[in-house]
């Protein structure tokens, strides 16, 4: 029996130490790539074509919000990992960092299921889409989201949410906040930033291929005699027409760019988002008391559900072949020196 139970405990000691090893080296991998990935795509969603258009603008606050979520899980991935805590106060680990992490995790949830809905309305409505898709917009569903996420979390400022005695954030026993927070919330937050997003950005992203596909099946039915006829009736182009045409591609670029994106970014939310949030639901149910499992499993799928909010750069560039035009337009852009002209040299362009 004895012999069992030592087989046991080591077989599970060397399972912890491969899972800390794992979650050490992955944790370096994801968090380095995720900040560099967020800077790039940054750079590109600053741009006043995509600003300009809600998803453009939709796809910036989430790149803004997966950045400062990604600070927040660094905090505890130093801690839980390397025992280096970044402040080594109560407050700010146990009751600001949390609150960040969930607050930003539930604000980035709602972007990416606006940025679905988004896209979803242009094309399934696209007359009513111009006066629901609109920046005005997004910044009013942006400050709902983010008066929600902040009020809703405020009880990690719990004065009872501190360090115990082994140093790790812990909730007494027996108390109202460590029920709420344990076994009432995790069923609340699986349902806000995990259920009702998935479903919404499923069910538009089927909707969209659906009408992709329908309007292949449309052009594909065309006659070719109908294209000869109409190019022969087209008047000859004037300069003006031609900027027209211009930015009518150039939009209908950016356009299905914003699409191919949506589609990639609902694909890694779901594979990332819903491990995590399983475990939630299972650990406040969980009885026993070994701290040190938990916080490494947690460790480990904090890891892997941050690699959504910093793979969207990577993933945009495999997936759109226009984004990595735009990107690489935009570092030509700012690699190659401009020389300002002398002030007495510059050209005054009457009207």
């Amino acid at each position: 029996m004895n012999n069992t139970t030592t087989i046991i405990s080591g077989s599970l000691s060397s399972s912890m130490q491969a899972l800390r090893i794992s979650t050490t080296v992955l944790g370096i991998l994801v968090y380095s790539t995720g900040f560099i990935g967020n800077f790039l795509s940054l750079l590109l969603f600053i741009q006043k074509e995509l600003r300009q258009v809600s998803t453009g603008l939709t796809f910036l606050l989430l790149n803004i919000f997966s950045t400062i979520h990604l600070l927040s899980l660094i905090v505890e991935f130093l801690d839980t990992v390397f025992q280096v805590q970044v402040i080594p106060n109560a407050i700010f680990r146990c009751q600001f960092i949390l609150w960040l992490q969930n607050a930003s995790r539930t604000i980035c949830s709602f972007l990416a299921a606006t940025v679905s809905l988004d896209r979803f309305l242009r094309s399934e409505y696209p007359m009513k889409s111009r006066l629901w898709c609109t920046k005005k917009n997004v910044i009013k569903l942006f400050a709902i989201y983010c008066f929600f996420s902040v009020s809703f979390y405020t009880f990690f400022f719990h004065p009872l949410n501190v360090f115990n005695a082994q140093g790790q954030c812990s909730f007494p026993i027996p108390s109202t906040f460590r029920l709420f927070a344990l076994n009432i919330l995790p069923p609340i937050r699986f349902i806000i930033i995990c259920v009702l997003p998935v479903i919404i950005m499923v069910g538009c992203g089927g909707r969209m291929l659906y009408n992709i596909q329908q309007s292949k099946k449309r052009v594909s039915q065309q006659p070719a005699k109908a294209k000869v006829d109409i190019a022969t009736i087209i008047p000859p182009s004037s300069k003006g027409s031609n900027l027209t045409e211009e930015t009518r591609k150039e939009r209908a670029n950016i356009d299905y760019m914003l699409l191919l994106m949506v589609l990639a970014n609902v694909a890694a939310y779901i594979i990332t988002q819903i491990p995590f949030n399983v475990y939630t639901l299972y650990y406040g149910y969980e009885t026993s008391d070994d701290y040190t499992v938990y916080s490494l499993i947690r460790a480990f799928l904090l890891m892997w559900s941050s690699v959504y909010f910093g793979i969207g750069f990577y993933l945009f560039c495999i997936t759109s072949p226009q984004f990595r035009k735009q990107f690489i337009t935009k570092i030509k852009t700012l690699c190659v020196y401009h020389p300002h002209p002398p002030r007495g040299s510059r050209l005054q362009i009457g009207r």
